[in-house]
Parts: C-alpha cells; structure tokens; sequence
C-alpha cells in the first residue's frame, strides 16, 4: 500500500463489479462518484454496489459522493452532442433557444445570464474555450470566441469576472443526501464553495438527518480563496479542484496556489486532496507525459494526503493501468520523502498545539529513533491517527477503532492502515488486540519495536494521553 492514496473516480469504463475489484487490488483507497452524471436511481444503485464490494472483500476503501452544488454547465441544442468554437466568430450565450443562425449555448442556471455585462469573461471546459461578453441583450448576451475548441454539451462553464448570486449548497445538494443517507456514504464532497457559511449549511443539513458523513470541500473558487481557514476549520478535507481554480483564478498561479493550500490546510490536521488532469494524457494513452509525472511527483512532495483521478478512470480506456502507473510514480517518490520532502521538517518544527499534538508529534520521534516498524494509534473519532500523518513518519500507521465510521474513513489519510477492533475498556486488552491485529497483517514480528498511542479512559473521544514503547512478544 502507498503512503499516499490514490482515490479513483468511477464512470462508464469503470463501474462493474469486476473493474472496481480490479482498481482496489492496483491501490485504489476510495471511489468517488460524481452525483452531477448520474440520476438518483444509478447513483443510489453505484452506492449499493460499492457497499456490497466493501462487505466481501479484505480491502478497505472510502465512498465518496460528489454533490453538484452550483457548478455552471453549458447546454447546446438538443441536436447537438458538441459544438466547434473559432476564434473570432460570434456566440450567443441565451435563457432560452432563440430563431437565428448564431451558433447558441444555454447555461444550467439561465438567469445566470442576467447578471453578465460587457467585458466580461466565460471559460468553458476549464478555460480550453474563452468568450467575451461584447453585448449585452434583454434574455442573452452576444460574445466573441477569443480561444476555440470543441466543446461538449454539459462541459464546465466559469465566470471569473462575476460573483454569482446562486447559492452553492442547492436543493438539489440535499435531494441527493437525502436520497442516499442510509447507504454508508463516508464522504460528501462540496462543489463549488464560495464562503463559510455554504460549509455550515451543509454541516446543519446532515445534522438534522443525524449523518455523521464527513465533508470533503473543493477549493474551486476565488471566493474560497479569501475564506480558506475559516472553511478548512468547518470541513473534514479539502480538494484542491485544480481545473476549476486554475479557470477562476490563472493558470500561472496554480504551481504556487497549490503548495500554498496544501501547506495551509495541512495545519488543520485534515487531509488534502490533488485533483485534475495528473494523468489525463492515458485517457487514451497506456503510458503518462513526464510532465504528469513530473507534477504527480511535486504534488506528493507538496503534501498531499491523496490524489484523485477523474476523467482517468472514469472514462479513459485502461483505468486499471492508470492506477498501477500512478502507484508506481507514488512508491518511487515516497522513496525519497526524507530526503526532499522540506515541507515535512517544517511541521515537526513547530511547537504542539495541545496535548494531542503533542503525543502524536512525540510518537513520530520516538518511533524514527528507535526505528520502530509501526506506529499504531488507537482512535475513536480518527483524530490521533490523522494528526500522527501530518508528521508523515517513515513506518505505516496502524489506526485501530471500535468504530465503523472511522474505519471507512481513514482510508484517504496519508500513511494510515485502518483496522476495525472490538470496544474494549482496558487498556491491556487494547494494547494485545491491536499488537495482534499487527502481527496478523504481517506488519510486526518477534523483536520487533512498536510506538502506540493511546487514551484512558477508553473508547473516549479525545482522550489521547498515553504513548508507549513495545516490543513484539
């Protein structure tokens, strides 16, 4: 298993039974579906599938469901599967289907429309096509292409010259949520953030169903931007979308935007998703451009908890193959994480923030001096196992809990190998449950050095207190 993990977006060539076994067994640790291609009854239907793989098989792995918040898409007439886009040429972008011989796009939000004036900028499918607004009209506004491309009907549409009046958590969010809250879901990712407060709605809406589902945000706006500490305190992870962001932002600020986020974010003791285009190049090619390799590899030494392939496995040709590339760039990197991962000794710099901190920082020391081949670390909540990654120790983190949640959870943390034990409520008893649990995994023998964290009393959120020394009987 990567320290890293790879999470794996399904699609039409990867969602069976089959495909989806055969990505766990390549190092897949999570499989998102992304609720805005799919219908309620698919999605739901993808959610029991993915439960039932989980139920049989010795693999863990995280669900995650996408929500479609307010993202923008762009809707061509109904003869229409894609449109060509040349420079120079004139576009209407309209609220409804007008008589004319321009070539016409709709918006997914048509009132959208409304709030578009002269100058202004529209980015379609992640910037490939650019439009500028030249007239504004009384249910449209004419635009010029200033950069062509194919486009294909429901591709992404940005406006970064505007603040959007939709709000970002929508009803169509909480239909989903609703429609799928009693399957498991580990993960609700939220699309298209703009404030705290779109975080905190969504937070109050799984409380009042009593889901304690955690949330994912994408980072995909400027608005996110000017709010990214108070939303990182509010979420569970962040996804740095950076297809979106480079779209809403510029493609020049992204390398430096993306080591900043990640750094930021990473205090929080929350884990930090990479997404968009690592791979993208095996859509239909069997092998990546060393420029993919290249950022696969910086994002890695950037910090990065996961990596998310999209378009890679959910619609490229050979998605087992991206996977086993993507583990064999993520072992060759995590080879060398001591040697250039600089962000890493800046963490351990830093003085803990309490208690917790302080153990987890101290069994990372410990267990690097006396080179112990585990770190386990009991968790009911997965906080200690979480904050025990963030010091990213060279040994694999064995993060063992009595609760369901929490084991489905903490397969998307950096170096952390989740196991499912009994409650117990001594602390003896923990200690040889998850020394054996250990050994059974084949990740300790005879002699072999442990550092365990733990709390008293036990089964407490919370209460991480104890750090211990052990050698294996």
């Amino acid at each position: 298993m990567t320290k890293t993990k790879i999470l794996c977006s399904l699609g039409p060539k990867s969602e069976d039974p089959v495909t989806i076994k055969q990505l766990l067994d390549a190092g897949a640790s999570a499989f998102r579906l992304s609720a805005a291609h799919y219908g309620l009854n698919r999605l739901i239907q993808l959610i029991t599938l993915l439960n039932e793989i989980r139920s049989d098989s010795s693999k863990v792995f995280s669900i995650i469901v996408d929500l479609p918040g307010s993202k923008l898409r762009a809707k061509l007439p109904s003869n229409l599967e894609s449109m060509e886009l040349t420079e120079g040429e004139t576009v209407l972008l309209a609220e409804n289907e007008l008589q004319t011989s321009k070539k016409q796009i709709f918006l997914s939000e048509p009132t959208v429309i409304r709030q578009l004036g002269k100058d202004d900028e529209v980015l379609l499918d992640d910037g490939k096509a650019i439009l500028r607004v030249v007239r504004k009209q009384e249910k449209s506004v004419e635009c010029v292409v200033e950069r062509g491309a194919t486009i294909k009907k429901n591709a992404g549409v940005n406006l970064p010259t505007i603040k959007l009046s939709i709000p970002s958590f929508t009803d169509r969010d909480k239909d989903i949520i609703e429609a799928t809250a009693n399957l498991s879901v580990d993960y609700y990712c939220l699309s298209f953030v703009r404030s705290p407060k779109d975080v905190q709605e969504a937070r109050n809406f799984l409380d009042s169903l009593d889901l304690k589902s955690a949330i994912l945000v994408k980072i995909e706006t400027k608005e996110a931007l000017d709010y990214f500490e108070q939303i990182c305190s509010l979420g569970d992870g962040i996804i740095v979308a950076r297809g979106d962001l480079a779209a809403e932002t510029s493609l020049e600020k992204l390398p430096v935007l993306q080591k900043m986020l990640i750094m930021r974010a990473s205090k929080f003791k929350i884990p930090v998703i990479v997404a968009t285009q690592l791979l993208e190049s095996m859509v239909q090619k069997d092998h990546p451009t060393r420029t993919e390799v290249t950022d696969t590899a910086n994002a890695i030494l950037d910090g990065a908890d996961a990596l998310l392939l999209t378009v890679e496995t959910a619609i490229g040709e050979r998605p087992v193959l991206v996977v086993e590339t993507m583990k064999k760039i993520v072992e060759s990197v995590e080879e060398h994480l001591d040697e250039l991962g600089m962000w890493f000794d800046v963490r351990r710099k830093e003085s803990s923030v309490d208690s917790s901190d302080a153990i987890a920082k101290s069994s990372y020391e410990i267990a690097r001096e006396t080179r112990a081949k585990l770190i386990i670390a009991s968790t009911a909540s997965g906080s200690t196992a979480r904050r025990v990654s963030y010091f990213r120790p060279s040994c694999p983190i064995l993060a063992t809990t009595p609760r369901e949640r929490t084991y489905y959870q903490l397969p998307i943390i950096w170096g952390v190998v989740p196991v499912l034990v009994p409650e117990v409520y001594s602390v003896d008893i923990m200690l040889h449950v998850a020394i054996e649990k250990a050994k059974a995994l084949g990740y300790v023998k005879s002699s072999d050095t442990v550092v365990i964290t733990l709390g008293t009393p036990c089964g407490v959120v919370g209460t991480t207190n104890m750090l211990k020394i052990h050698i294996v009987e």
